[in-house]
C-alpha cells in the first residue's frame, strides 16, 4: 500500500463514481479499477460495495478512509511545501538522505515540513522502513543518517544519541481481537502468548526481532502465520487470521477499531527509544547537523 493507491482510493470513495474518480485523476479507469483492485487484495478485504450499492465504502472500507485521508493530506502538504519552495539554480542543492520509520515520520511530520521551508537549497531525501533495516542502509551509507529505535545493533559502526524530550520512542502493546480469550487482561508477558498466532512484521523492524529473540529465550517458537511489513495489513489480519501482534501503543491513535484491543507487553524489552543515528567518524554538512538540532529542540 503506498500514497498513489491511497489517493486513488480516496478519490473514489468522494465521487463514489469510476469514471468521475479517472477524470479527475487524470488516469484511464482501468488503470484506476486495477489499483483498486491490488489494494484490496493487499489488505487482504473488501473495501467497496461490489453488487447492490458499486462503489459504497464497507466497514472496512469506511474505516481506512478515514484514517488514510490525513496521511495523504499530510504527505500531500509535503509535497507543496517542496514545489513551491524557492530555489537557488546557481548553487547544486545539498543532498541529505534520512532514514525514518513510518511512525516517526508522523510524529516529526511538523519539524521536516519546517526544515524544508527553511532550507531551500537542501534535497531531504526520505526513507521510511524498520530501524533495523534502515540501521544496515546507515552502515552501507546508502542514507546518512537516521531518526531511528533502539537497540544499536551495529555498535562498531554507528552512534546513536537517544532523544531526552516528549517524543522519547515507543511502548509495546499486544493487539489482539476482542474474541481473544487474553483480551480481558491488563497486561500480558510472552510466557502468556505461547499458545497464541502471530501477525508480525519481519525482522527488518525491531519488533519483528523482538518476538523472535525474546520468546526463544522463553523456551518456544512462536507460531507466525503472516509475515508483513505493512501496518494496515497486519490490523485487519488479525481478526480474519485469529492473530495476536506486537505494536507500538502510540499506533493507536491513528488505527484504532472497536474490535481490537491494545495490551500492554510486559517485558524487559518493552519500550524502545528514539536515536539520532550515524556513522562513527562521519562528518556531517552543516545543513544536518540544523535539521539535527530542530529535532533536539523539539
Amino acid at each position: 500500500m503506498n500514497i498513489q493507491q491511497l489517493k486513488y482510493f480516496i478519490e473514489v470513495a468522494n465521487t463514489k463514481n469510476l469514471t468521475a474518480a479517472a477524470r479527475n485523476l487524470f488516469v484511464t479507469q482501468p488503470t484506476l479499477s486495477l489499483s483498486l483492485k491490488k489494494l484490496e487484495s493487499e489488505l487482504q478485504t473488501s473495501l467497496f460495495q461490489h453488487q447492490d450499492k458499486p462503489y459504497q465504502l464497507t466497514e472496512t472500507g469506511l474505516y481506512l478512509f478515514e484514517h488514510a485521508l490525513p496521511l495523504v493530506e499530510g504527505f500531500e502538504q509535503l509535497s507543496i511545501d517542496i514545489q513551491t519552495m524557492s530555489t537557488n539554480t546557481a548553487n547544486e542543492k545539498t543532498k541529505i538522505r534520512l532514514g525514518i520509520t513510518t511512525l516517526f515520520s508522523i510524529q516529526f511530520m511538523e519539524e521536516i515540513s519546517t526544515f524544508i521551508q527553511s532550507h531551500p537549497t537542501v534535497d531531504l531525501i526520505i526513507k521510511q522502513g524498520g530501524s533495523a533495516k534502515l540501521q544496515k542502509m546507515l552502515v552501507d551509507k546508502e542514507i546518512d543518517f537516521g531518526l531511528l529505535s533502539y537497540p544499536n545493533i551495529y555498535p562498531k559502526n554507528l552512534v546513536y544519541e537517544e532523544l531526552n524530550d516528549s517524543k522519547t520512542g515507543y511502548h509495546v502493546s499486544v493487539v489482539m481481537p476482542k474474541s481473544n480469550p487474553l483480551s480481558s487482561r491488563k497486561e500480558l508477558t510472552f510466557e502468556d502468548l505461547q499458545n497464541e498466532r502471530f501477525s508480525s512484521f519481519s525482522t527488518n523492524f525491531m519488533l519483528g526481532r523482538l518476538l523472535v529473540n525474546r520468546t526463544n529465550e522463553c523456551g518456544y517458537k512462536p507460531n507466525i502465520v503472516l509475515y508483513n511489513d505493512d501496518l494496515q495489513v497486519l490490523l485487519h489480519s488479525l481478526n480474519k487470521n485469529n492473530s495476536i501482534c506486537l505494536l507500538p501503543i502510540e499506533y493507536k491513535e491513528v488505527n484504532n477499531s472497536s474490535s481490537l484491543v491494545w495490551i500492554p507487553l510486559k517485558d524487559k524489552y518493552n519500550f524502545f527509544p528514539i536515536g539520532i543515528a550515524l556513522r562513527k567518524n562521519y562528518k556531517a554538512p552543516r545543513e544536518m547537523d540544523e535539521f539535527i538540532e530542530l529535532i533536539r529542540q523539539y
